[in-house]
């Protein structure tokens, strides 16, 4: 009896402070980014739990981290958003469990998730406690990966375990004042002077850094843009753009990959991502006839129409994202072939590899658009009919070859020869020659290329 007075005697009565979540920031973001007067809060009340080691004089509710449910334009929504002024911006038990409390709601409503992340890390006075309850957040988040959308927004510090929790997410937007996405802090990482190259960033996961005005608009457009889960087909809107458009100026858009995008896209409209890596690749998604489509068109940068192996990531990661939520998939492309430096050279093979699985592995319906010249192997690499393109049109000026038929002549005859050269190109390069060994289903005009894309998307409108 004794010895349980004594443990008893030494825990303490802690005050729980009701810190009002309209007076925070979290809860200011939340209100910000959903529908107004949609939210509604779950575990309003939770608090840290006490234990004989950790009891102290106060806490707050809510435990650092506010979690509900709302709308975005109508589209059900969870979300969570931590505070980083409670508890020194810290991971801990109840805080977790508040977040996983969330997502088995998300994932049995087959609704997004939106993450707006602000924790320094795991809470120290809870050890290991601390620590299981990060390995179960990944645990969730990678099984909830396969079935619903996951958003995070670095809104403050996200340290430590919570940098990896952040970058399972299918997007991960940064705040460009405050966000700031890292494993160890810059104070605590040491200089390797043996090391011949440079440390990648964490940050090279990361969707851009946008202010958080930007960051609203950008998750409000992918939430009404993919499906909220893969369970439900992409939904199409109603569009007044003219579905036979001709697009006149498209032609003398080439190099542009934004321009080309928008110039086919309803209404013009191009919702990019990862604008700020890998400029020689644009991805992102656009309406045609009011069905959202994932598309990567070729960019030149600096005069110069070659590849690297961001661009190729950037084409992997939008063809994955299409075939998790059953969208389909649009290639514009036009290359010289892959960028020469040491860097390149490194990291394309297994970027190449991975690009590849995706687009042979996908089973949605993807279209190939040859809208210039297309040299070396990059050509196969591009969504190809051997890799698996369903429709494949070209450019009725484009050409695709091994190498250019001036050089190919050369290399074969040991001298130029122009007469030589255009019979090369007529047998081996040429639109005509491609049509003819089924490598492409039509040879179009530039301006055509809306409407025979769409087309090609209402055949497979069964498969919706």
């Amino acid at each position: 009896m004794q010895t349980f007075i004594g443990c008893v005697s030494q825990w303490r009565v802690a005050m729980v402070i009701n810190k009002r979540s309209g007076q925070t920031r979290a809860y200011t973001m939340i209100q910000e980014l959903l529908d107004p007067g949609s939210f509604m809060e779950m575990g309003e009340h939770v608090s840290a739990r006490m234990t004989s080691f950790y009891a102290p004089d106060e806490v707050q509710e809510s435990d650092g981290v506010i979690t509900g449910y709302g709308t975005i334009d109508g589209n059900l929504v969870y979300i969570y958003a931590q505070d980083g002024e409670v508890m020194g911006g810290t991971f801990g038990e109840m805080h977790g469990r508040k977040i996983f409390n969330m997502y088995d709601h998300a994932v049995k409503a087959r609704a997004p998730v939106i993450g707006l992340l602000d924790c320094s890390g795991f809470r120290v006075e809870e050890g290991i406690v601390g620590l299981e309850q990060f390995a179960r957040l990944y645990n969730i988040q990678t099984k909830a990966s396969s079935k619903i959308l996951q958003i995070a927004a670095v809104v403050g510090d996200c340290g430590g375990g919570m940098s990896l929790s952040a970058v399972i997410a299918d997007y991960v937007f940064i705040e460009k004042e405050r966000g700031h996405l890292f494993v160890n802090p810059s104070s605590l990482i040491e200089e390797d002077t043996s090391f011949g190259g440079e440390i990648d960033d964490i940050s090279a996961y990361d969707d851009g850094h946008y202010s958080w005005e930007e960051i609203v608009t950008r998750i409000r457009s992918l939430v009404t843009t993919l499906p909220p889960s893969v369970a439900f087909a992409p939904q199409a809107v109603e569009t007044e753009d003219d579905l036979n458009r001709l697009c006149p100026s498209l032609r003398g858009m080439l190099g542009d990959g934004r321009a080309m995008l928008r110039e086919i896209a309803d209404d013009h409209l191009l919702l990019e991502t990862k604008p700020d890596k890998g400029e020689d690749m644009i991805t992102g998604f656009i309406r045609m006839n009011g069905l959202p489509v994932g598309v990567c068109c070729c960019n030149e940068v600096e005069g110069r129409r070659l590849l690297s192996y961001q661009g190729l990531e950037k084409a992997g990661y939008i063809t994955h994202t299409c075939t998790k939520f059953h969208l389909p998939v649009l290639t514009i492309i036009y290359t010289d072939g892959y960028q020469k430096t040491v860097s390149n050279e490194a990291n394309l093979p297994n970027a190449a590899r991975r690009l590849a699985r995706q687009f042979a592995e996908a089973d949605v319906l993807q279209i190939n658009v040859i809208a210039g010249d297309v040299f070396g192997s990059a050509y196969s690499l591009l969504n190809s009919k051997g890799l698996g393109c369903d429709y494949t049109f070209i450019w009725d000026d484009a050409d695709v070859s091994l190498i250019n038929p001036e050089q190919a002549v050369e290399m074969i005859n040991g001298t130029y020869n122009q007469e030589l050269a255009e019979q090369y190109r007529d047998a081996y390069s040429s639109p005509m020659a491609l049509a003819r060994l089924g490598s492409v289903d039509r040879i179009i005009a530039p301006e055509e290329t809306r409407k025979y894309i769409i087309g090609a998307l209402e055949t497979f409108v069964n498969s919706r």
